[in-house]
């Protein structure tokens, strides 16, 4: 029998027992095991309870786990970003041999005092050159004469050597060889003669003066005494003309053409042609020369090459820019690419730490045992995704996540901003040089110029 919780047992001795409570549930609380094993006590809401911890480890693993799915992509947008950092630098790096080459200026330089020395030439332009003295023309004008006088000598030539007059023979090809030696001649008397004389005539449109010329004089200056007076070369003119070489080498080679026109025209049957044939060879080689020399322009050949090497440097300049531009453009997609798939694992390991920290403000909502106001939210800017944290005064287990702080690191130290700003230093000094080398100065107020306002 029992009475109050006190239990009676008859006997045979009639004794009583005073009653025992029972002692509470033991419970192992909210795990996943089995019921807990004590009463929930309140603690402070900066501190975690063994299964709020036991969360935040679990997720730590899971996002750890995350992050090596991201592996691969990580390691290719890396590989693409840092492939084209390098791509930039080598275009950059020829922008800077430029500038160190000074090429452009020089070039400006040199094409602005050619304009200059002949700013004050008028209508006829020393550095204009006709269009039927084009090098190319005047090449083939010799070339087409030094044929003619082959074929029209090979006879004559085969004549000397006795040779057969037959296709099939060596002799007969041998006849021909002299055609390159007369091409020679011809191009070399004609040049020899083209120095003097540009030489002559620069010097003569320098002269500002000109004396009295009458036969007597002209018979004394040609006979007697050819330079009456002595000329001193000033500095910077052209030297003096020399006439006795090249005009001693073009009579030779005039000579030793007609002397072989003459005895080419000895074979004919009508004798009456044999000095016309002579007089139309030496014609022909006559104006072969004088073409080579009527060409011969050294100030056009200047003005086309300043012109040309300036074309040069300003294309390999526009050309070295673009490609800067280009490479500079295809590393900030990469490096782009690389940011967001940082992000993008960023997000995937951080959602499981984040869903671990909902879950544990939900059993906290529902127990009570902090309270009913949340910790404040942590507003950081750390882009470190193993640092974050969510709640003020809570922190969890810190995540290993070398690699995310390695790609970060990564894109820190490869900005595109960096590769711009040098690119724009490089073309603003490059700017810089070919304007020094093009804008003419102002001249100051003694100068006769304007005066700064």
């Amino acid at each position: 029998m029992t009475d109050n919780h006190v239990r009676h047992e008859d006997g045979g001795s009639g004794r009583r027992y005073q009653s025992v409570q029972c002692p509470p549930l033991l419970t192992l609380g909210a795990t996943r095991l089995a019921e807990p094993v004590a009463t929930p006590e309140p603690y402070r809401p900066d501190q975690l309870s063994h299964t709020e911890s036991a969360r935040l480890v679990q997720a730590k693993a899971d996002a750890e786990e995350a992050l090596t799915a991201y592996h691969s992509r990580l390691k290719t947008a890396g590989d693409r970003m840092v492939d084209a950092w390098h791509r930039a630098k080598v275009g950059l790096h020829g922008l800077e041999v430029l500038l160190a080459e000074r090429e452009l200026g020089a070039a400006a330089r040199q094409d602005r005092t050619v304009r200059r020395e002949h700013a004050d030439d008028g209508v006829e332009d020393r550095r204009h050159r006709p269009g039927w003295q084009h090098p190319a023309f005047v090449w083939a004008v010799i070339l087409i004469s030094a044929v003619y006088d082959t074929v029209f000598f090979a006879g004559s030539f085969r004549d000397a050597l006795d040779a057969v007059d037959d296709v099939r023979t060596v002799e007969y090809w041998v006849s021909f060889l002299p055609g390159f030696g007369i091409f020679m001649a011809l191009t070399l008397a004609g040049y020899w003669l083209g120095v003097p004389l540009f030489r002559h005539r620069a010097r003569a449109e320098r002269r500002r003066w000109r004396r009295q010329l009458g036969w007597r004089i002209l018979l004394r200056r040609v006979f007697v005494m050819w330079r009456p007076e002595d000329e001193e070369r000033q500095p910077g003119e052209l030297p003096w003309p020399s006439w006795v070489l090249p005009v001693s080498f073009a009579v030779l080679v005039v000579g030793v053409l007609a002397g072989w026109a003459w005895l080419r025209g000895s074979r004919l049957v009508m004798s009456d042609l044999q000095w016309p044939l002579v007089g139309l060879l030496v014609l022909l080689s006559v104006s072969a020369i004088a073409f080579k020399a009527g060409a011969h322009n050294p100030v056009a050949d200047r003005a086309r090459r300043t012109g040309r090497r300036q074309r040069n440097v300003t294309r390999r300049y526009d050309r070295l820019k673009a490609e800067s531009e280009a490479h500079l453009a295809g590393h900030e997609k990469a490096w782009q690419e690389l940011h967001l798939a940082v992000e993008d694992a960023v997000t995937g390991v951080w959602r499981h730490v984040t869903d671990a920290w909902t879950e544990i403000a939900e059993g906290r909502a529902r127990h009570g045992l902090t309270g009913m106001v949340a910790p404040g939210f942590v507003t950081s800017a750390d882009t470190d995704a193993s640092a974050r944290a969510l709640f003020v005064g809570l922190t969890g287990p810190s995540l290993r996540l070398e690699t995310l702080r390695v790609m970060q690191d990564l894109l820190d130290r490869h900005r595109p901003e960096v590769l711009s700003a040098e690119q724009t230093a490089l073309t603003e000094q490059l700017n810089a040089q070919l304007d020094a080398a093009t804008v003419e100065q102002w001249p100051g107020p003694t100068d006769g110029g304007p005066a700064a306002v």
